[in-house]
Formats: C-alpha cells, structure tokens, sequence
C-alpha cells in the first residue's frame, strides 16, 4: 500500500490546476504539517539524501522559505503555532514544564478557525490545541471537531499503546490497533476526514501534528533496510558536505557557508551504531512524506486539491538529547517496539546541516526550520525560494487573513494577548517587498532584527552575527559593533519578559528529569520494562 500511494503524486499534481471550484465558500482549506525534531536539511528539497517525493513536488510547485523560524523546542512551538504569540506569554516559561496548559490569555488557530466556520480536525501529537486543559480529551473535542493521537505529549511507542500515552478519538479512548504505526494511523485518519468532507463546501483545517521522527527510534524493518546500505557505505560528515552542497545549489544557504568543526566531529554516547540510527531516522521521515501522499491522494478525490494550503514544517532542530542509552533488549531488532534509541548528536549534526547545535539552542541549528507552501489557486510563481524571514507564530495571522477573519481582543470571555506573528499571505502572493521592513524576531536566548542576530547562549557572553553574510554563526562581531550589541540586548530585554501567569507547572524540564518524562511516555517502570 504504502508505495501504490506514491505513483499518482505527478498526476494529482500536473492535474490540480484543473480541479473545479466549488461555487460556495472560496476560503482556502488549511493543511498544516508538522514534523517532530526534524532537522533542516532532512527534506530532500532541503538538499537531504532521504526520500521525499510528495514533499519535493510540492516545493517544486510551492514556495520553500529559508528563513522560517521555531521556538527551539516542542512546548513553546506548538504554542507559537496555535496562538500567534510569543510563548512566554501564554504561559510556556522557562523553568517550567513543557507539558503545562496555556494560559486563559489567549485562543488557538484551531479554535478561532471553528468559530468562523471552518471544519476542525486535528490528529497526532495533540499538544495545545485548545485555550483550555490540552491533557483533557473532552477539551480538545470542543475545539476540533474530530481529532485522534495522544494528549500526553509524546510519541510512547510507535507501534503499540504506552501506558503513558494513552490515544483517544474524538474525546473517547482510542483502543490502538497493535502493530499499527503511529504515521499510517495518522495517514489513514485524515484521509478519511478529507473524504468526509467531499460534499461539503465548508472550508476545513487540519493539524496534522507527526511524532515522527522524535525518539524513540522506531520504523520497520522494510522501510530501515533500504538506508541502512546507504549510510553504511557513505561517512557521515560526506553526507554533511554533500548536503551543503546541495543546499547552496538549490539557493537555500549562501554560497561560501562552510561547516562548524563541532558538528563534523559530533559523537555520543550511544551504544547503536550511528549508520544504523540514520537508516532508521531515514525511515521515520520518509514515513511523513509516504503520509502526505496519502493526504494528496484524498484531497484529489474529494476534489478539493486547487484550494488547499499546504504548509510543512518541523517544531525545533534535530535533537542531540541522551534519554536513554540501554534500550535494545538482546536479540530485538534495533528500531522494534522493544527498542528505544536515541538519535545523539552524531545523527543530530546531519540533520541540522549546515548550522552549529540543536533542539533547544537558540543557535541556527536549534530554530531553523524548513518551510514549504503548496496553494495551486494562490500562488502567484511556484518553484521559488523566499528568503523573507518568518517565525511560526505568523501561521496563526496568515490562516486568520486566509479566513477573512480579524483576531478579537476577547474571545469567549477571555482578554486575548496580542499577536506575535505577522501574515505572510503577501510571501505566498509573491510579494516579498511588502516584508522589507525589518522584522524583530525574539527567543530566550537570541534576539534577530533585519540580518543583526544577537545570542546570549552562554551565560552573559553576547555573539552578535550578520545572519545575512554569515548565516552560520561562526564570525562573532560583537567587539567590533559594540552600538549594535548595546541596541540588540535593550530589545531582548523589553520583548522577552517571562511570567508565570496564573498556573504552577507540572514538572520542570530539565536534565535531571528528562529520563523520568521518557519513562512516562513510554510506559517504562522502574525496572526497565515497558508496560502495554
């Protein structure tokens, strides 16, 4: 089934710009595509060596943007994503739990969408879809009208039911098919959604929130076995310079960009190979693009390809974290449902190509995304790269545009906090000039104005880079723009102001507790053995 999907892709696309337009409701269908620690480079159309067909044809007849930013990390970007603000405002702060609700200040895109008459649907890692209790399934079942995943906030286990992340369906447990995986269960629910929506003019919304590909490392043997003969002929840091390479040939990164020293010699403690850790990572996110298709498959059926938007991204850089380190049960198949395997940071370098660190770093490598937008009936020049600088919270104002919908100063009794994010329909329209002003963008630990980035990731040490000549941080002008520095830091500090608002958290993140959220997840005892 899973390859039958791939063969119609060039006819679905070659025939979307015939697709008829229904004489109801013009608004664009929104599909938003989010891949979980997906790393820059690990799109094909981003210069990868893993295949990704549907995505590529999508970039060729969309728009791939190379400056779209995350917030570095799962929590705060789901809450950019859903509510168009910064996410200390709404309630995601540092020192407190990236599983905590969203504070009573804000709305959701899922939310405001409904209520201007769009049809919901949200599927897969479930994280803040509503203003309310996101761990409530009640909750997310008043603002999507059919969801399915896990409100726990983690994969679990990619082919079977975790203890700690129990999926529902439409507010009710979901009883998990055994064996099924986690993507084709995605896959199948929001084509089916699609296909529910064939005779109605109502325009729709999906969020379709992938755990893939987040540890733990899972795939089948079918899809890992094609890679594992790849990566295990090819070192890692060729595959580096082949996808820089890439990269600077498709016009993504500068010419003349070269690779950090750190990231070619990155190692790690894992007790995996590192070529086997690729052939599964490779699986995981050719198992995203194989879902798409699916997803392409069903938007042609149901005659609703020209009007859709399709935007795919990922919520922070690949990650380099260490949760667990003995999970590969004697005999079991690396990658199985009884595995539970790390990336680390020899994997993470790759993905992150060509940028310096990873998830959670306010460096390149920790909030670059790629970006794609696919619209047959909305843009204006397709194959081209906009180098306009965006943040995922503009996903929230460019949606609302796309709707005809304003943003409300209250919304259900609620004072709303002002948008963070700017439309970018004007980008999509191929107007890039309409976005010449600078734009302020702001992260914990880094604050970019125009080409001007200013990092303070280490202690009180303040790096300032022209992201412009220098989009891999390697060239630190600080000393010698000490005025630029001194205006940088004054809008950080004005911007990023962090409160706590009026929850307490549910567990603080941090090193110490991070194998404890892993177990949680998993259904892992104290004993090392998972629970079903």
């Amino acid at each position: 089934m899973k390859h039958l999907i791939l063969c119609p892709l060039l006819f679905i696309v070659a025939l979307s710009t015939n697709s008829s337009i229904s004489a109801g409701d013009n608004r664009p269908n929104v599909i938003v595509v989010m891949a979980d620690d997906m790393g820059f480079s690990d799109l094909g159309c981003y210069g990868s060596e893993i295949r990704t067909p549907t995505i590529d044809q999508l970039a060729s007849d969309g728009v791939r943007f190379s400056q779209f930013y995350n917030c570095a990390l799962c929590g705060p970007s789901r809450a950019s994503l859903m509510t168009g603000c910064y996410p200390w405002n709404v309630g995601q702060v540092k020192g407190n739990s990236i599983f905590a609700n969203l504070t009573k200040n804000c709305a959701t895109v899922i939310e405001l969408l409904k209520a201007n008459g769009y049809r919901t649907c949200a599927v897969g890692r479930l994280d803040m879809v509503t203003g309310e209790d996101w761990h409530d399934s009640a909750q997310i079942a008043r603002c999507a009208d059919r969801f399915l995943g896990s409100a726990s906030g983690g994969p679990g286990n990619y082919f079977q039911q975790a203890k700690g992340s129990p999926w529902f369906e439409d507010g009710k447990p979901y009883d998990r098919p055994t064996g099924a995986y986690s993507t084709d269960l995605i896959s199948t629910f929001v084509a089916d959604f699609i296909k529910q929506s064939a005779a109605n003019e109502q325009p729709f919304f999906i969020y379709v929130s992938h755990y893939a590909p987040h540890w733990p490392l899972q795939a089948s043997e079918e899809d890992i076995a094609p890679y594992r003969e790849l990566y295990q002929r090819t070192p890692r840091t060729a595959l580096m310079h082949d996808r820089l390479k890439r990269l600077q040939e498709i016009g993504l990164i500068p010419q003349g960009t070269t690779l950090h020293d750190s990231m070619l010699n990155a190692t790690d403690e894992s007790r995996t190979p590192v070529s086997e850790r690729l052939a599964i990572h490779g699986a995981m996110i050719e198992s995203i693009d194989r879902s798409l298709a699916e997803t392409m498959v069903a938007l042609q059926e149901a005659d609703k390809l020209e009007n859709t938007l399709i935007l795919v991204l990922s919520d922070n850089g690949a990650s380099h974290q260490m949760v667990y380190n003995r999970h590969v049960p004697k005999g079991a198949r690396p990658g199985s449902s009884e595995t539970f395997i790390n990336h680390g940071s020899a994997v993470a370098s790759l993905s992150n190509t060509p940028f310096r660190n990873y998830k959670v770093s306010n460096y390149e490598g920790g909030i670059a995304s790629p970006l794609i937008a696919w619209w047959p009936r909305g843009l204006k020049q397709r194959g081209r790269i906009s180098h306009v600088p965006c943040h995922i919270a503009d996903i929230m104002p460019t949606c609302l545009e796309l709707a005809n919908a304003t943003y409300p100063s209250k919304f259900q009794g609620r004072n709303l906090t002002p948008l963070a994010g700017q439309s970018f329909v004007s980008v999509l329209r191929d107007r890039d000039a309409d976005q010449q002003t600078p734009r302020v963008m702001v992260w914990p630990r880094a604050v970019r104005k125009g080409n001007w980035k200013l990092v303070i990731e280490h202690g009180n040490n303040l790096e300032l880079y022209n992201i412009l000549q220098d989009r891999n941080e390697k060239k630190n002008l600080a000393a010698e723009f000490p005025e630029q520095v001194r205006k940088m830091k004054q809008i950080h500090e004005k911007t990023y102001a962090p409160r706590l608002g009026n929850r307490t958290s549910r567990r603080q993140f941090s090193a110490r507790n991070s194998r404890l959220i892993a177990d949680e997840l998993m259904g892992i005892d104290k004993t090392c053995r998972m629970i079903h």
